[in-house]
């Protein structure tokens, strides 16, 4: 199932006609039908009179509470999905509605890269309603799950998505840097997307091949290239022609294909194993890694040339623990995934429950946090509560606390001094990962270095 940009109709609620107006503007241009209603009651009456694909709505209701709104559109059985706005929504709130139906929840509605996302993924829900309406058997695909998996609410996520929206429709090679789990395929594919390029997105796992297959997968090869060779096959560069093709773990790739890598983005042709002819590849290339490769160059074990051809963009995810208010809404958006992957109702989820999940430090990031909530569901019954949590999470973690002792009087770029330098003893020197955590560029943290040793 592939959310297509342009087609369905957007109703817009929101007593504010000016706000209203504005988002419409911005929706139309993206080539959906648009169309607005002032009161929860006019909406409700439109919806069941004519075929409406998502609901945009405003937190600030006057003539209906948001719940009552929500709980009408349920009890009328209409095929609509529904995406929440407003600056002043709680927690609470949110994690309310979104155990309601509710497909996403944006503070700030003015952004169009959230509005973007928030629409493809409530005219995917839109359709699978449908699907499951006319008695076929939907599943979420693989894009729409990692679709829903960057639900984001905090400025670290915002920042990056931004930068992530002005390189996307830009044929330039980038490198997504961030710890294991983190969602960088996520990312990889949401760039696919947002480039608007034709051509299939593929992903390799560079880590998972053994050396002497790697090249094969990655350039093809001839008939009889080797024994078993009995025909020609093409391989992932060419598979991935007019597309995009993400190299994951590209730091456990061996160094004699690094270089054959590096002359493949240099001339975009790529010679199949056994083969004499270039072929012209159409290939926009990700790269992704929980290592730090600016050490493994030091270390002779990545070349530095390629490392500066792969690095022209560089888009640092930061760990879950670092983006707290994530984890509310990533929490349920997971839970309700895997309710609509089992079959299952929402449960409800004790508000203790997102307190420890927020406390908790993520060591396996999304992906653990994804791990979780589906345990969480199969597990529990109609309600989760705090008893009903994992080992791991009741557990206090002394190893991911740190103290720093501090003399006063003491300037400021003294104090700042001191915290780089621990979080650099605590990071084991890892300036990319040092820089995530204290929420500055790699760049700037390069600069202090520098200033200090002055």
């Amino acid at each position: 199932m592939t959310t297509i940009l342009g087609r369905g109709t957007v109703l817009f609620v929101d007593p504010d006609n000016s706000r209203a107006s504005s988002l419409r503007s911005a929706v139309s241009s993206l080539g959906y039908n648009c169309t607005i209603e002032n009161s929860a009651r006019s909406a409700l009456r439109r919806v069941k009179s004519r075929s409406v694909n998502v609901i945009v709505a405003s937190s600030e209701l006057t003539d209906l509470h948001m719940d009552t709104f929500l709980e009408s559109l349920s009890r009328a059985n209409v095929n609509s999905s529904v995406v929440i706005y407003g600056k002043n929504i709680t927690a609470g709130e949110a994690i309310t509605w979104m155990r309601s139906g509710v497909v996403d929840i944006l503070l700030d509605p003015s952004s169009t890269d959230s509005l973007r996302s928030a629409l493809q993924s409530a005219f995917t829900r839109s359709s699978s309603k449908l699907s499951r309406k006319a008695g076929t058997v939907d599943s979420l695909s693989d894009s729409t799950l990692h679709h829903n998996g960057m639900l984001y609410r905090s400025r670290a996520m915002s920042d990056l998505m931004k930068k992530a929206s002005r390189v996307a429709p830009i044929k330039v090679t980038v490198l997504l840097s961030g710890e294991s789990g983190t969602g960088k395929d996520v990312l990889a594919r949401e760039i696919h997307s947002m480039s608007r390029r034709r051509g299939n997105y593929i992903a390799i796992n560079c880590a998972a091949i053994p050396e002497p297959l790697l090249e094969s997968e990655l350039f093809g090869y001839e008939r009889g290239a080797f024994t078993g060779a009995d025909t020609r096959r093409e391989g992932k560069f060419e598979a991935a022609g007019g597309g995009t093709l993400l190299l994951d773990e590209i730091g456990d790739m061996p160094l004699a294909i690094q270089a054959k890598l590096l002359r493949v983005l240099e001339e975009e042709k790529i010679t199949r194993l056994g083969g004499n002819t270039p072929v012209s590849v159409d290939v926009r290339l990700l790269a992704a890694t929980n290592r730090d490769l600016a050490k493994m160059v030091e270390e002779g074990s990545f070349r530095e040339d390629l490392y500066y051809r792969i690095k022209v963009i560089e888009l640092d995810i930061p760990p879950l623990r670092s983006r707290k208010s994530d984890i509310p809404l990533l929490a349920m958006s997971l839970l309700r995934q895997s309710a609509d992957k089992y079959g299952l109702s929402m449960p409800e989820v004790d508000p203790g429950v997102i307190e420890r999940l927020k406390s908790y430090r993520w060591p396996g990031n999304v992906r653990q946090l994804k791990n979780v909530m589906e345990s969480l569901l199969v597990t529990s019954h109609e309600r989760i509560s705090q008893e009903d949590l994992p080992s791991e999470l009741e557990r206090v973690r002394e190893d991911t606390c740190s103290t720093l002792e501090l003399c006063l009087p003491m300037t400021l770029s003294v104090v700042e001094d001191k915290v780089i330098k621990k979080m650099l003893d605590l990071t084991g020197g890892n300036r990319t990962k040092t820089a995530t955590l204290l929420g500055i560029g790699r760049r700037t943290l390069q600069r202090k270095l520098e200033s200090t040793d002055k």
